[in-house]
């Protein structure tokens, strides 16, 4: 068994956006909810993180997450709303009174790796409380017994972006929000997955909007993705699709009015605190 723990599920803005009075905002604000978006992390059965957002301190307050035991933390791209590394000075002795002082290790392509190392350098942060390892592409790395591989995603390039498949104990959870339709070097890498994966977490920014450029998903973009990762075999009928990171930018973006119209297309919504298990 895997659970998956949904920490935060929007966008940068957040929804309610911080500095926004859209109808969608304003009407988040009044309903509260699941309507309530913050920037997008995640959990893998409390102690692999994935991202680093401003939002982790709230997330830490509002869901116990055991940041003082958790021991690495997968990032996808180096963008502020999935990497905030100026909190990690709170982690040195002194900020921080750990029981048992191991460092925690981030794993990132190149711009998050650069990112992490200049904090490091800049707050005089030693390896005994942070480290950062830049990770392959397409090549499986062990993570305290998850097997992690890291594909290119289709995002702005600068960010070095990736999305991750995450395997154990015959579980495989595929993490992928940041991006749009896959690059065909990741599509490559996907057909030659032997099983098909059990969860597969999709981008869908936009909701029902109809956007197409490179970088995020429209629900309609998910329905033809999903498509085509039957067709390659990497899902089946048991394969759980989940939708994640959304904009006050979407349309009918609002949980309380999405859930209902991404059911019908077959997929499930997340939202803040969301525990899914495969």
């Amino acid at each position: 068994m895997m659970k998956v723990q949904y920490l935060g599920t929007a966008a940068a803005e957040g929804i309610p956006a911080i500095f926004c009075d859209c109808e969608t905002c304003q009407k988040t604000r009044l309903v509260g909810g699941k309507n309530i978006r913050t920037r997008s992390q995640a959990l893998i059965d409390d102690c692999l993180l994935i991202d680093f957002p401003a939002d982790t301190y709230m997330h830490f307050l509002q869901y116990d997450v055991p940041l003082s035991n958790i021991k690495n933390c997968l990032i996808t791209h180096s963008h502020s709303d999935h990497l905030y590394p100026e909190d990690l000075e709170m982690r040195k002795n002194g900020f921080a009174h750990l029981k048992e002082r191991k460092p925690l290790t981030f794993y990132s392509d190149e711009s998050g790796f650069s990112m992490i190392s200049e904090v490091k350098n800049r707050y005089n942060i030693s390896d005994a409380d942070i480290l950062v390892n830049q990770i392959p592409l397409f090549k499986p790395f062990d993570v305290e017994g998850y097997k992690i591989t890291a594909l290119r995603a289709a995002h702005a390039p600068e960010s070095s972006p990736v999305v991750y498949l995450i395997e154990k104990d015959g579980k495989t959870v595929f993490y992928s929000n940041d991006t749009s339709e896959y690059p065909e070097e990741s599509m490559t890498y996907l057909k030659g997955v032997k099983k098909p994966i059990n969860l597969i977490s999709l981008d869908c920014t936009e909701a029902c909007g109809n956007a197409t450029y490179v970088g995020h998903l429209t629900l309609d973009r998910c329905v033809e993705l999903r498509k085509e990762l039957f067709r390659i075999g990497v899902a089946d009928d048991k394969t759980k699709f989940i939708l994640n990171h959304f904009s006050h930018n979407g349309k009918s973006v609002l949980y309380d009015d999405f859930v209902k119209i991404a059911a019908d297309r077959g997929f499930e919504v997340s939202y803040d605190g969301m525990v899914i298990e495969v």
